[in-house]
C-alpha cells in the first residue's frame, strides 16, 4: 500500500463497530445480523478485488487494532455501508450541522466520547473547551489524517465561546462529506466531554471532495 495512504488511525475504525454495537444495543437489533449487513455493503461498495480482499480480511476478518493504519478509503466505504445497514438506503449519509444529527455524526460523536477515555485521554485530560479547540484539536487530527493535512491545519478564536477550525483535506482519499459530518460529530462530542453546553458546530464552507477547488473546510463551534 502507498504509504501516502495510510493514514487512519485504527481506532477509528474500531470505534465504528463499537457504535453499531452500542446502536444495536439501543434500538434492539441484533449485532451479528447488522454487523454482517454492514460488511455485506462495505465489500459491495468497495468494488475493486484488491478492496474487497482487503476489507474481508483485515477488516472484518480479525480484529481491527488501535494502532494499526488503513488505507484512508476505508473509513468512506465503512461509513455509507453503516448508515444503509443501520438507516435502510436513501438515508443521510452527511449532515452539515449538529442541529440535524445523522448515522455519520453519531459515529463521530461515539468515538469522540469513547476516545477521550481510552487512546487520547491524555489530549482531554484537564482541559478547557476552548484551549482544546485551538491547541489540542490538531494533535487528534494528526493522528487520523498524517502530518501533511496537519501542517494545513489551523484553528482560530472569534470570542469567548466561538471558535473556527479550517482544515484542507483535498486529495484526500477519505475526504468527502461523510468525513465532514463525522468531524462535525467529534466536534460536538469532544466539547460535551470536556463540559460546554449550549454546543453548536455548523460545517457550511466545505472543499472535500475536490482536488482543486480553492474552498477549504471551516467548522465553527459556538458553546457556553
Amino acid at each position: 500500500m502507498d504509504s501516502r495512504s495510510d493514514r487512519q488511525l485504527g481506532d477509528f475504525i474500531k470505534g465504528r463497530f463499537l457504535f453499531i454495537e452500542s446502536y444495536c444495543q439501543k434500538n434492539g437489533l441484533d449485532y451479528a445480523r447488522t454487523r454482517d449487513a454492514v460488511k455485506a455493503e462495505a465489500l459491495r461498495l468497495a468494488a475493486l478485488p484488491e478492496r474487497v480482499r482487503f476489507l474481508d480480511e483485515a477488516v472484518f476478518g480479525a480484529g481491527v487494532l488501535s494502532s494499526a493504519h488503513l488505507p484512508d478509503w476505508v473509513d468512506a466505504v465503512f461509513l455509507e455501508a453503516m448508515t444503509v445497514a443501520l438507516k435502510g438506503p436513501g438515508a443521510p449519509l452527511f449532515t452539515t450541522t449538529s442541529r440535524f444529527p445523522c448515522i455519520t455524526f453519531e459515529a463521530g460523536r461515539f468515538n469522540a466520547h469513547r476516545q477521550s477515555e481510552t487512546v487520547f485521554r491524555a489530549y482531554f485530560t484537564g482541559k478547557k473547551p476552548g484551549d482544546w479547540l485551538l491547541h489540542t484539536f490538531h494533535n487528534i487530527y494528526r493522528q487520523c489524517y498524517g502530518e501533511e493535512a496537519a501542517q494545513k491545519f489551523t484553528a482560530e478564536e472569534i470570542s469567548p465561546g466561538h471558535g473556527l477550525v479550517t482544515l484542507d483535506n483535498r486529495g484526500l482519499a477519505k475526504s468527502g462529506k461523510m468525513d465532514c459530518s463525522t468531524t462535525v460529530g467529534y466536534l460536538y462530542g469532544s466539547m460535551e466531554k470536556l463540559g460546554a453546553t449550549d454546543i453548536l458546530v455548523t460545517h457550511h464552507t466545505c472543499g472535500a471532495g475536490s482536488s482543486v477547488s480553492p474552498i477549504l473546510c471551516v467548522f465553527e463551534v459556538t458553546w457556553k
